[in-house]
């Protein structure tokens, strides 16, 4: 398969993004919540290499915030409540801006991502963009024995801080094979899809986008808070869309067009 590690100037920053072409994977798993097994056909695309990082969000809220051209009808009506959403201390965190940023909803996700020139990934964009053609549990394999940013303190262990990384800092044998880090843990990672218990049921699809409507969304990854089991290539969880948590980030796709020969 050819990836390319692109890096494109858009209005906050140089973003690197890896570039998928177009095809075919197995998506989901035999697992609850991650079923059923289905062959997914995807357009190309390119996903930000890392998540959204404090710093660059910083940067949407001083220039592009009150543009409501951004934003969703139903965004804006939660900008409307929420005119600074969780604020720049709790999206901070305590943390250096080259951390992920957090507490933000499904509404600012997408509204950053439109101002970037793209949209919150479709699940079965994460999905393939994390584990390529499928059946492993993780983006380098399905060993648990990797120092990902993951709670591996037990269930009812208890954490004070929020202890992710910086976007690009990854120990080398957890980057994906593409160049994408933290794929799993450091934290959730919002999804464009509707939330639906089982997943698109259509198969096989093509460029799937779950439901067209419902309360809930997707988030995937898992965070530093949780045990491998919910860092998965596959593991879906719902989510409001109004959520706002010091476990939740996300990262940008856009759209591509295959590279010339």
């Amino acid at each position: 398969m050819l990836i390319n590690l692109i890096v494109l100037l858009f209005p906050c920053a140089l973003a690197e993004t890896v570039f998928f072409p177009a095809g075919t994977f197995q998506q989901g798993s035999g697992r609850a919540s991650d079923e059923p097994i289905r062959t997914v056909h995807l357009s190309a695309y390119r996903l930000d290499s890392t998540e959204v990082s404090i710093a660059d969000f910083q940067l949407f809220v001083e220039e592009a915030w009150t543009a409501d051209e951004w934003w969703s009808s139903a965004g804006l009506l939660w900008r409307a409540a929420h005119p600074n959403g969780a604020g720049d201390k709790t999206r901070a965190a305590g943390r250096a801006h080259n951390h992920p940023v957090v507490a933000v909803t499904y509404w600012e996700a997408e509204a950053y991502c439109s101002w970037r020139g793209g949209a919150l990934p479709t699940e079965a964009q994460w999905e393939h963009a994390a584990c390529g053609e499928g059946g492993q549990r993780y983006p380098w394999g399905d060993n648990e024995e990797r120092n990902a940013v993951w709670y591996s303190g037990g269930k009812f262990g208890h954490l004070t801080n929020v202890r992710t990384r910086g976007v690009r800092d990854s120990d080398a044998d957890t980057i994906s094979p593409t160049g994408l880090h933290h794929m799993a843990g450091n934290v959730w990672e919002w999804t464009a899809d509707v939330y639906h218990r089982d997943g698109t049921i259509e198969n096989p699809a093509t460029n799937p986008t779950g439901p067209i409507e419902g309360p809930w969304r997707v988030l995937r990854g898992g965070s530093f808070m949780n045990l491998p089991s919910y860092c998965t290539c596959t593991h879906r969880e719902p989510a409001r869309p109004e959520r706002q948590a010091l476990t939740t980030g996300f990262r940008c796709a856009y759209p591509a067009a295959e590279p010339s020969p």
